[in-house]
């Protein structure tokens, strides 16, 4: 079996495949769901994830939620701010975005991905200024 970890441009990857292919299986374990991903030209490619980042791939949360998140971000007319709550084990961090005082949008996620929407923020305002 494969890692269990995985970085956020990894699991991007994986909802990537999961996304476009031909076929997919996978076995929920203990604490973690194997999938196969067999894609339209009949390669697998087999990941053991957790069964968080199992259900964010199923709901497209590494390409759809992550890039909502970075589009807001980029938004002047947004406030971001963040709320930590370690006692929430799969979904620790709160980002909110106000707009004129008044809750614009709320998402929720971990602190792996938290770093990569600061990261890609920095990158993407850098490369606009």
């Amino acid at each position: 079996m494969d890692k269990f970890e995985y970085s956020v441009q990894d699991l991007i990857s994986i909802n990537e495949l999961y996304n476009h292919a031909a076929s997919v299986m996978f076995h929920n374990l203990n604490k973690f769901v194997y999938i196969e991903i067999i894609d339209s030209e009949g390669e697998k490619n087999c990941f053991t994830l957790t069964k968080r980042d199992f259900k964010a791939v199923q709901t497209d949360f590494f390409i759809c939620v992550l890039n909502d998140i970075i589009v807001d971000g980029l938004d002047d007319e947004l406030i971001m701010s963040v709320k930590l709550n370690p006692s929430v084990e799969n979904f620790p961090v709160e980002i909110i975005f106000t707009y004129q005082n008044e809750i614009h949008e709320r998402y929720f996620c971990n602190f792996k991905e938290l770093g990569f929407i600061y990261n890609s923020l920095k990158k993407q305002r850098s490369g606009i200024r």
